[in-house]
């Protein structure tokens, strides 16, 4: 059982962007749960759901965050970040 919990800290930006996400399952966009913190928000998430959300991040970025150059869109730059900050372990 995985109850450990770590926060992962989110603007607004990045926080909409989650909400509004059609890539992401039913049970990712339920635990989008945060806790306002200033001008941020903080994500509670276990181990196995940032697992959930990075795997998510990285397919959807293959599929949508470059541009014909190959260099990342700003969806792509932000979904990199996403996944670097969900990497909690």
């Amino acid at each position: 059982m995985d109850v450990m919990q770590k926060v992962v800290r989110l603007s607004s930006k990045e926080l909409e962007y989650l909400k509004g996400a059609r890539f992401l399952s039913d049970s990712l966009l339920q635990s989008l749960k945060t806790v306002a913190d200033g001008d941020a928000y903080s994500l509670y998430v276990s181990r196995t759901v940032a697992e959930d959300f990075r795997s998510a991040f990285m397919n959807r970025v293959a599929v949508a965050g470059f541009g014909p150059d190959y260099e990342p869109n700003s969806e792509g730059r932000m979904l990199e970040e996403l996944i670097d900050r969900f990497y909690l372990w």
